[in-house]
């Protein structure tokens, strides 16, 4: 029996190999041209000025707050719900992570938590835009303008969504995406930092080339500050590019999923989708519910063949991060109550139709 997952890279065969052929034949597979013809339609599609490449969402995270000059034990605040790469990219960076609550409505940073957590030591604040909704963005802006706080958007699963007009990713002092297999389009592994700020874009392009400045001879090149290797290569850009040319059509897609998804599934006081704002522009790369049998719907759709995944725990119950639910109580409630439904580009009608069928039954039989 077939498996309906949750999400897989949608590549044209054909389109990659001709992008792939061309890096090889040119005998240049490392960052070049092709990178950057990459970043160039970045810039394009989110009409930025400025874009950076590199190896992951998580770098491109790190990158951002280094660029924008981060200190060691600068407080950054970050939702308590996120991927822990979120947190993670602030303490390579030495910052130290602040938790705040999150608005079970929509999973976003929560305001009164965040007006709770802010002082004077909040240098940061890293607004995470769950599955590509960004809804409170113009808030946390006005909030960190009268405080000067900065602000760097965790866009990571928000490639092509908007608010009012203007793409997730662009209001903030930079923008960090993830090029991960999961997402809209991927180069297996890789991110990007968006920005309109000339010097901050000169920074991160020398944090990520060894503090190098100036186009790379292998030689005598000038050095002015420290740096990384975080380069994305022309085999990767590649990949990218060769997804990147329908991505209007993947928006398409994936709002057409979700639409299916709100107009067939029975929601209860057992069960609800959290929605998006389509019409404000919010874009949805992954179809998030919650249940309150969650584990129970899970295991019953496996048996199906109906491949879902469990939300992330909260960050302040992983290891490294390890604190009391106090003043994260919208957190606490959420946990083991979150999961993604399959909600990949190639997901066929009829598979969708499948899942719906078997979540009304399961409830169905719960009244």
């Amino acid at each position: 029996m077939k498996k309906i997952i949750l999400a897989q890279p949608l590549i044209n065969i054909s389109d990659a190999k001709k992008n792939l052929n061309s890096v090889l034949k040119s005998n240049f597979i490392n960052e070049g041209n092709k990178t950057g013809n990459f970043e160039k339609k970045i810039c394009k599609l989110l009409n930025v000025k400025y874009a950076v490449a590199t190896t992951s969402g998580t770098v491109a995270l790190f990158l951002a707050l280094k660029a924008a000059g981060i200190r060691n034990g600068d407080e950054v605040i970050v939702p308590n719900i996120s991927f822990p790469a979120t947190a993670n990219a602030v303490t390579m960076s030495g910052g130290k992570v602040i938790l705040v609550d999150v608005n079970p409505s929509n999973l976003l940073i929560d305001d009164k938590s965040l007006l709770k957590k802010i002082n004077r030591k909040t240098k940061f604040i890293i607004p995470v835009h769950v599955s590509g909704r960004g809804g409170n963005i113009k808030k946390i802006l006005e909030i960190c303008k009268k405080k000067s706080i900065k602000v760097i958007e965790d866009a990571a699963e928000a490639l092509g969504s908007k608010i009012q007009g203007k793409n997730l990713g662009s209001f903030g002092v930079a923008g960090c995406f993830s090029l991960a297999p999961n997402k809209i389009i991927t180069s297996g592994q890789g991110g990007i930092v968006v920005t309109n700020n000339s010097e901050l874009f000169k920074r991160l392009k020398r944090l990520k080339n060894q503090g190098r400045e100036g186009p790379t001879t292998g030689g005598e090149d000038k050095y002015i500050s420290i740096g990384y290797n975080f380069k994305f290569t022309n085999l990767q850009s590649s990949l990218a590019l060769s997804q990147l040319k329908n991505i209007n059509w993947r928006i398409k897609r994936l709002k057409e999923i979700y639409k299916f998804y709100l107009n067939n599934l029975n929601q209860n006081k057992n069960f609800k989708i959290i929605k998006f704002n389509l019409k404000d522009g919010e874009l949805p790369l992954w179809i998030d519910v919650w249940c309150l049998k969650r584990n129970r719907l899970f295991n019953f759709l496996k048996k199906k063949n109906i491949i879902c995944r469990y939300y992330w725990k909260p960050i302040n119950t992983c290891k490294p991060y390890k604190s009391s639910f106090k003043g994260l109580l919208n957190s606490k409630k959420l946990q083991e109550k979150m999961m993604w439904l399959p909600s990949s580009l190639d997901m066929s009608i009829k598979d969708q139709k499948k899942v719906c069928e078997k979540i009304n039954l399961f409830f169905s039989k719960m009244r």
